[in-house]
């Protein structure tokens, strides 16, 4: 967040939790950056057998 704050910041509420935001009402918004942190995201958070499903299908 701190080394890019324009596109990265420590929403309300979430923050304290350790959510990070990313701005997404900017002109040049890399839509496959944002799928692959979802993707990231969600594989660091979901079960094993879950996270599992996701790994092994093709992108």
């Amino acid at each position: 967040m701190a080394a890019n704050p324009d596109r990265f910041y420590r929403p309300a509420y979430l923050g304290a939790r350790g959510w990070i935001g990313l701005r997404l009402d900017t002109d040049a918004v890399d839509w496959h950056e944002v799928a692959d942190f979802v993707v990231e995201s969600y594989l660091l958070t979901a079960p094993k057998r879950l996270a599992a499903e996701v790994e092994e299908t093709p992108s």
